[in-house]
């Protein structure tokens, strides 16, 4: 085994334990209600706060991508994960709209540095290796770790919650970011060779690529517009749970099988692409993320919450291939700065998507918030559709039948 090789296993199995540890959130089912019912705070205006969060994410996406494909992908996921680390603390610790907005800054910052390197990283050791062709498989099966990682903590956290206090169990997760960022750093990175790096030229260069290159534009586009999608049910399946009472116990015990449904889709990601396209993988996830939404707005009933797993299965099918999609088609040298020009285009529609969430659901009703949700969708889709589409005119983008994987070994 060379040593490229060597470097590139001991990655793949690094980076199945930084996804399932980073996202190991035990505060992620419990932590609206906690900032609702602890510390009496308003959702339309704890949504409000996600106005200059978006905004300063978007201002910093593609600064630290570039960073990142500047001073090493590991170094920017460990401080990333710290960042994460102080704010979880934050959201435990604190007692007032001034606090909780110090707060979004620091998770502005911490988001930001995350998006793109860790995938980037990975790519670049298998080429390295030359084994680029298993990021395929790789990045789908990571993604259904991480939303193991995601089920197991909800579902932990809301019983660690009823058994201790909503506060503790959002002071606790704090513990996990500083795990995972050693994690990262323990990974071997393999750095493109480059005469010269420079900051702000390579940052330009990303950007002009993204935009002139139509396939690339239209996937960032697109793919943007189904993370805003599935993004949705993360900021209204708790008002969900509160409007239907139910016992903060039991909001992990509901939101686990979405959590599962997305594992499932996502390891089956690339079989079902292989089978159908990628084309019409991505226009079945637009025609379910526009029918979950409708179907929520007519339904006002309890039982209605098992169509938050249409979300669900869209986010566990797209995200996998749209990552993969975009790796196929980016130099490594821009790897970390194009993908993350598409959570870029994503914080820009959420800065004012969430907000606009927040005060449907508190000012008319949770009803009105869903409306909302299928009209922008039907709005926004289409179009996208339409113009990626034309831009893969003649491009095969079906994949041969993709066989079983192992986790983390070196082979496949």
């Amino acid at each position: 085994m060379t040593a490229a090789e060597s470097a590139a296993r001991r990655n793949v199995a690094l980076y199945f334990a930084f996804r399932f540890v980073a996202n190991f959130l035990l505060w992620g089912a419990i932590w609206i209600k906690y900032l609702l019912d602890i510390r009496e705070l308003e959702l339309k205006w704890i949504l409000a706060m996600d106005l200059p969060f978006w905004l300063l994410v978007t201002l910093l996406q593609a600064p630290t991508g570039a960073l990142a494909d500047h001073i090493g992908r590991k170094r920017i996921l460990a401080l990333s994960q710290l960042l994460y680390a102080i704010t979880i603390l934050g959201f435990g610790l604190t007692t007032n709209y001034w606090m909780l907005f110090a707060d979004y800054v620091l998770w502005a910052f911490a988001m930001a540095t995350q998006s793109g390197p860790d995938q980037a990283l990975l790519y670049d050791s298998l080429k390295q290796a030359g084994q680029e062709s298993r990021f395929q498989k790789i990045v789908g099966r990571s993604f259904a770790v991480s939303l193991t990682a995601g089920l197991v903590g909800v579902v932990l956290g809301g019983f660690l919650a009823e058994a201790t206090s909503l506060e503790f169990a959002v002071q606790i997760s704090a513990v996990f970011p500083l795990i995972s960022g050693a994690l990262a750093l323990a990974m071997v990175e393999a750095r493109p060779e480059r005469k010269e790096r420079h900051y702000w030229a390579d940052l330009r260069g990303a950007v002009d690529f993204s935009w002139s290159t139509p396939q690339v534009r239209y996937t960032l586009l697109l793919g943007a517009v189904l993370l805003t999608a599935t993004f949705g049910p993360v900021v209204l399946i708790q008002p969900f749970l509160i409007h239907h009472n139910v016992d903060t116990a039991l909001y992990g015990v509901y939101q686990a099988p979405l959590r599962l449904v997305s594992v499932l889709a996502a390891m089956a990601a690339f079989v079902v692409a292989a089978r159908m396209g990628r084309g019409r993988v991505l226009v079945m996830s637009c025609a379910v993320v526009l029918i979950s939404y409708v179907a929520l707005a007519t339904f006002d009933i309890q039982g209605a919450f098992a169509l938050f797993a249409l979300p669900a299965l869209v986010s566990g099918l797209s995200d996998p291939l749209v990552s993969a999609h975009l790796n196929e088609r980016i130099p490594s040298e821009r790897r970390a700065t194009v993908l993350s020009v598409m959570q870029l285009c994503f914080s820009a529609q959420v800065a004012f998507f969430e907000p606009a969430l927040g005060f449907f659901a508190d000012g008319i009703s949770l009803t009105m918030a869903f409306v909302f949700c299928g009209g922008y969708f039907a709005v926004t889709m289409p179009p996208l559709l339409f113009l990626w589409r034309r831009a893969h005119h003649g491009e095969p983008l079906a994949r041969p039948p993709i066989p079983a994987l192992e986790m983390a070994s070196g082979g496949g």
